[in-house]
């Protein structure tokens, strides 16, 4: 194997990089649907000729090793089979896929008729054919409700479109021409990656290029490992709770030795009959993005980042679901509740090494969200979705408050495409007030939304809800701090806004919409002209004691609208004057010695 210089190794590597990310910057251009182009539901990333990971983008990490088990299951099912120019598609999730509506789309890359490597990338499509419109489906209790199951099929032979496999996949869903528009965005960024790859191998020589391959794969691990040894030795626990009518529990034990971690999932429920089971490869997977996004976040994402890495998942679980059991609530659901315990696991991990403490922040569980479908005012059918999960709060930090809105790298739809394209009309999006954890440093916002029917020629909008149910999915406090208000979805029937809007009047609050409401589990209705859906999204935890916040940053919550005066004197203990609505500083400092007091009474 070639050696390289560290110059040449920082520019090919950060070069393979820009490729991967170049992939994903093709899958929004040329795509046409919310989740691609608004949202960001996708994955693009390099890998080698085995199959291992060589480089993701500044896309979903959740999914990079799941492709990973795609490409392999490509190379076993075509083998001798394969040819250049060839594109591959999957979407089985007791392969490789986490539910049917990620269809992974794989490309070999070749060079000098050798092949030296893969491209592969994922979107979430539209609509999969499944029992509900847009595939999350909460009435299934099997796989085959679910959708159509590829577990691979050559869609591009030698550079020519199979065209009859084409169509026929577009037209056993709702939407066709979306899906077929996000598979022909798919083909585009593999095409990107393929073009990109042979240049470099042209310019660069195949041995240069190899050696810079296993050298960034090593480089990795050799980063991760090393932190880990920086880390004292234990075990931690953690769960999470899926509540939609029955209960799930998802427990996770780490234990860390040495250089090495063991994602311990024994004690998990066994798998549901409803479609919130995830794949083991799955799991895996999102126990390597808790990893990417806490002690590797500047580390490369490639194979190196998941070796010091051992997932423990018992068959049958809710974390390894067998066949043919349900899976396509999974993602918003279990899925959510593995990263949250994955990641807290590791926060507790690195707050007992004096180094790593400062980088422990505090965690959401995960969020709702609902598919929307239909015929909109223009006359079409639809399938779309209301992924408001991007407008999440993060977790507050040693230092400073949480993000506002701010969920990684997804991004949101705004308010008037959606009442552009669909029929629904906004009363309103805004942050939550009082809804973050209060600490010393805040968690950050979530959003609360109210959406209504209008200019609907049926006359309704048929909703899925789904996401990651029940009142434990608050962010969770960290050294003090407050867990964030959870997400929730509410369905309010037999409003009186239209009443209100004939008054020029519009509802500012849920409860001023009137009529009776209900939170809801997992789903699927029709919304009528006179009902209301509501959207709260996540909010992060507050780390620290709120009796500890600096006076002036309650202030200007206050100002901001998004702490009340209420919250402000019985959980930070800070007293406004009702005049004018400035902090009295020294009934400030009264009232929080008098809690403090309060609270050493109860301990002695």
């Amino acid at each position: 194997m070639q050696s390289t210089d560290p110059i040449t190794f920082e520019i090919l590597s950060h070069r393979l990089h820009q490729v991967a990310k170049e992939m994903g910057t093709t899958l929004e251009r040329v795509g046409g649907t919310v989740n691609t182009t608004q949202v960001r539901d996708y994955m693009a990333a390099l890998y080698r000729a085995d199959g291992r990971i060589l480089s993701a983008g500044e896309t979903m990490g959740w999914h990079v090793p799941c492709a990973g088990f795609a490409v392999k299951a490509i190379m076993e099912r075509f083998g001798e089979g394969i040819a250049p120019d060839d594109v591959f598609l999957l979407n089985d999730p007791y392969l490789a896929a986490i539910h049917q509506s990620d269809l992974y789309m794989i490309s070999p890359i070749h060079y000098e008729d050798r092949l030296v490597g893969w491209s592969a990338t994922f979107v979430h499509v539209m609509d999969i054919g499944a029992m509900s419109p847009g595939g999350n489906s909460p009435g299934a209790t099997e796989i085959f409700h679910e959708g159509v199951r590829i577990p691979g099929l050559k869609l591009v032979d030698r550079g020519e479109l199979r065209r009859d496999v084409f169509d026929t996949i577009t037209n056993m869903t709702r939407q066709p021409v979306m899906v077929g528009l996000d598979l022909k965005c798919e083909m585009a960024a593999n095409h990107v990656a393929k073009v990109r790859m042979q240049e470099m191998y042209s310019n660069h020589g195949a041995e240069l290029m190899e050696a810079v391959s296993q050298e960034m794969i090593g480089y990795a691990e050799s980063v991760l490992r090393g932190r880990l040894s920086e880390i004292p030795d234990g075990s931690w626990t953690e769960e999470g709770i899926i509540q939609a009518g029955a209960t799930w529990r998802v427990y996770l034990t780490l234990h860390k030795a040495g250089d090495s971690l063991c994602f311990d999932f024994t004690g998990s429920d066994p798998q549901a009959s409803k479609g919130i089971n995830l794949p083991y490869h799955s799991t895996l997977g999102a126990c390597y993005e808790a990893m990417i996004h806490t002690l590797g976040y500047d580390v490369p994402k490639n194979q190196g980042a998941l070796k010091p890495i051992e997932v423990i998942a018992p068959k049958g679980s809710v974390v390894n679901v067998q066949y043919p059991a349900p899976v396509s609530l999974n993602t918003t659901s279990t899925g959510a509740s593995v990263r949250f315990v994955a990641k807290s696991v590791l926060m507790q991990m690195m707050a007992t090494s004096e180094k790593w403490r400062s980088e422990v922040m505090a965690l959401n569980a995960g969020h709702r969200l609902a598919r929307h479908a239909g015929v909109n005012q223009h006359g079409t059918y639809y399938v779309s979705t209301l992924a408001e999960g991007a407008l999440d709060g993060g977790g507050a930090r040693p230092t400073r408050d949480g993000r506002d809105s701010a969920h990684g790298s997804s991004t949101c739809h705004n308010v008037e495409w959606v009442e552009l394209n669909f029929p629904l009309l906004y009363l309103f999006r805004r942050h939550t007030k009082d809804a973050a954890g209060a600490g010393q440093f805040r968690g950050g916002l979530g959003s609360e939304s109210a959406l209504t029917v209008y200019d609907a020629p049926e006359g309704k909008v048929r909703v899925v809800a789904l996401g990651a149910a029940g009142l434990r999915n608050s962010g969770q406090g960290m050294f003090g701090g407050y867990p964030g208000a959870p997400s929730i979805l509410a369905w309010a029937k037999g409003t009186k806004v239209k009443e209100m809007w004939q008054r020029n009047e519009s509802p500012q609050t849920l409860v001023e919409c009137g009529g009776h409401s209900e939170l809801l589990a997992y789903s699927d209705f029709d919304l009528a002209p006179d009902d209301v859906l509501y959207l709260r999204m996540s909010n992060g935890g507050g780390y620290g004691d709120p009796l500890a916040r600096d006076p002036a940053l309650v202030q200007r919550d206050l100002e901001l609208g998004v702490v009340s005066s209420e919250s402000a004197r019985t959980v930070y203990g800070v007293v406004v004057h009702e005049d004018s609505g400035v902090v009295d500083r020294e009934a400030t400092l009264s009232l929080r010695k008098l809690v403090l007091d309060e609270r050493l009474g109860k301990c002695s």
